[in-house]
């Protein structure tokens, strides 16, 4: 685990502890030897992750129809797709798993 990993998660605990205390963040902190800047910090830093993520699960999946024709109108080993303000060049032989992964990453934007 990296130095900034068990930091997060000693912070989550913290901040758990926080919550469950119903204590005042200066009340708090001065019984926990915290500063209290740090947990204003990491109670944000906590919550724009958890908004971030619930925007991620909440936005559905779109499919569209691709149409193609035996001749193409042009000869082209590649594709270009435009995902929101995103333009996607593909080869051939892409993997098709890291363009889903992309596709959902981008969707947050469109």
């Amino acid at each position: 685990m990296t130095n900034k990993e068990q930091r997060r998660q000693e912070w989550a605990a913290r901040i758990e502890n926080y919550k469950a205390s119903g204590q005042t963040m200066a009340v708090w902190c001065s019984a926990n030897g915290g500063n209290i800047e740090q947990l204003k910090y990491w109670l944000r830093k906590f919550k724009n992750a958890s908004i971030s993520e619930a925007k991620a699960a909440s936005i559905p999946v779109r499919w569209t129809s691709l149409t193609t024709s035996d001749s193409p109108a042009f000869p082209s080993s590649s594709l270009i797709l435009h995902v929101g303000p995103t333009r996607i060049e593909l080869e051939s032989g892409f993997d098709p798993d890291l363009l889903l992964s992309v596709v959902k990453t981008l969707q947050p934007l469109c």
